[in-house]
């Protein structure tokens, strides 16, 4: 109509605030709403924080304590083993090969090199006192390579293993420690010369290279053969000899009899005529057997009418490494009794693969950091699309 007044009718409003027309202008968010987004971003976050802490503490709680109780459960002891522990004719015995508690030569400096030495010490001591406590042994062997690094260390160094040492591996005073001198003590492998400086050093800190010690029927005999690689110093037989008392003969050596030079293992064999002899150095456990007549006909070494008549047999045993440093998945002990007739029955105590438990950690981090990162990410998204409207 002419001259007619129209009026426009205003658009509707949202109850709740103002409708977004087509060409308006992207709503910003007021004070409060930007605190309320803000608060549920915090919550998020440390929702994600708390349950990154939580799962944390149960990594570490089954890698540092429980994965050792459950290692345990499957620790499987001699025959007969629980009955013998209170009778005075058999002898219980904890061997162990190479535990070469680290230096500080070969491994990483700084702070690195602490944790992994500290990780290292803690699982020797964790697994021995563990295994310690259950078996309540006679006697304790160690079969050489205390340390990694004894032979090349200064007198300083040596006197923080020789310390490390009997503190990773304290025994109660009424268990006997036989302790045996191995290439990383003393020298024998490659360039790293055996001397006398470096035997009297062992010997001053730890015991004697040769000797005899007695366990109630089993006389044990520590040889120093040391290495296959060099010329080892001559093994005082007839003072040994003349120590030798009790009906059942264990030899102890580093190396094994098959690796050393072929007229010591049959001259030693024939002299001391053991009924088993235990070695490590190679960081395995295997089994052999030595009809001692065999050998020293073999080496051409004479030998008397009743050994060729007895026809003698010496079963050695390889002892594996008590270390998870030596590169190997199979880490253990080894547990023997031994009773007045000389029969003995044994068994390996496997131990917990450290560089599995390792490894679990590293996944861990990785997971924390991948999932820290998108949440993040997902967080700014939503607060930049919030922003629109």
């Amino acid at each position: 109509m002419d001259g007619a007044h129209v009026t426009r009718r205003r658009p509707l409003r949202a109850p709740n605030g103002p409708m977004p027309l087509r060409g308006d202008k992207p709503h910003r968010l007021s004070p409060s709403e930007g605190a309320s987004l803000k608060g549920r971003q915090c919550c998020r976050l440390l929702t994600f924080h708390r349950t990154a802490v939580l799962v944390g503490v149960l990594v570490v709680l089954y890698n540092e304590v429980l994965v050792y109780y459950i290692n345990k459960t499957s620790w499987k002891l001699p025959p007969g083993f629980s009955q013998s522990r209170n009778d005075d004719k058999i002898v219980r015995l904890i061997i162990a090969g190479d535990p070469q508690i680290q230096g500080y030569q070969y491994e990483v400096g700084g702070l690195v090199g602490w944790v992994t030495r500290l990780d290292s010490d803690r699982y020797l001591s964790k697994t021995f006192h563990l295994l310690l406590d259950l078996v309540q042994p006679d006697a304790v062997i160690f079969l050489g390579d205390l340390e990694d690094e004894g032979s090349v260390a200064s007198d300083v160094e040596y006197s923080d293993y020789v310390r490390r040492f009997y503190q990773i591996f304290h025994v109660p005073a009424e268990t006997k420690l036989i302790l045996l001198a191995g290439d990383n003590d003393i020298g024998g492998e490659g360039a790293d010369m055996i001397t006398q400086e470096k035997m009297q050093r062992f010997e001053k800190n730890f015991a004697p290279l040769n000797e005899v010690v007695r366990v109630k029927n089993v006389d044990f005999i520590k040889v120093n053969l040391v290495t296959p690689f060099q010329k080892s110093p001559a093994v005082p037989q007839t003072r040994l000899m003349s120590q030798l008392s009790a009906p059942v003969r264990v030899l102890l050596s580093h190396v094994t009899l098959n690796s050393a030079v072929l007229q010591t293992a049959a001259t030693i064999l024939g002299s001391f005529r053991p009924q088993y002899a235990f070695s490590a150095h190679f960081h395995k456990y295997e089994r052999a057997a030595y009809n001692i007549t065999r050998i020293m006909r073999y080496a051409g070494l004479p030998y008397p009418a009743d050994l060729a008549r007895q026809q003698l047999v010496t079963q050695e045993f390889q002892v594996p490494t008590c270390s998870y440093r030596m590169g190997t998945a199979e880490i253990g002990y080894m547990v023997v009794t031994i009773d007045h007739a000389g029969e003995m029955s044994s068994s390996v105590v496997w131990l917990p693969r450290r560089y599995v438990s390792l490894c679990v950690y590293v996944v861990y981090l990785i997971v924390v950091v991948l999932a820290w990162i998108v949440q993040r990410a997902c967080l700014s998204s939503r607060r930049h699309h919030t922003t629109q409207y």
